[in-house]
């Protein structure tokens, strides 16, 4: 079974593997956060590119995908897409899911937010 949002597909059998072995309980809310940082990262390299990284960033920026004045995407940003009303229910998410081995970087306050770094071994995009 594949979970796709947007255009990114994701092994579901693989996550529910990995959430058993370590008593997370997944919803919707993961995948999603996951996707759309994984979009994010190939908007950005894809705007770096054509624009160079100050330009890139800038865009993303005023799109309201970064933070202010930095390559952290915005809790903000994030919550609207899992329904939620507090940063708080992105935040725990992401703790769920650096504990299946994802490098998230996380940066608090107005200006932070979240960074995806490098995902684990066990997890694949699908075509």
């Amino acid at each position: 079974m594949e979970i796709q949002y947007d255009s990114i597909k994701l092994d579901f059998w693989a996550f529910l593997r990995e959430a058993y072995k370590k008593n997370i309980k997944l919803d919707l809310g993961h995948f999603i956060i996951l996707i759309k940082l994984l979009e994010i990262n190939r908007e950005y390299n894809n705007l770096i590119k054509k624009y160079g990284k100050k330009d890139a960033r800038k865009i993303l920026e005023d799109k309201g995908v970064f933070s202010k004045n930095s390559e952290y995407v915005s809790g903000e940003y994030l919550k609207k897409y899992i329904s939620r009303n507090s940063r708080g229910a992105v935040y725990s998410r992401i703790k769920d899911l650096q504990s299946l081995g994802f490098e998230i970087k996380t940066k608090p306050g107005a200006l932070g937010g979240y960074k995806l770094l490098k995902t684990p071994k066990w997890f694949k995009v699908l075509d």
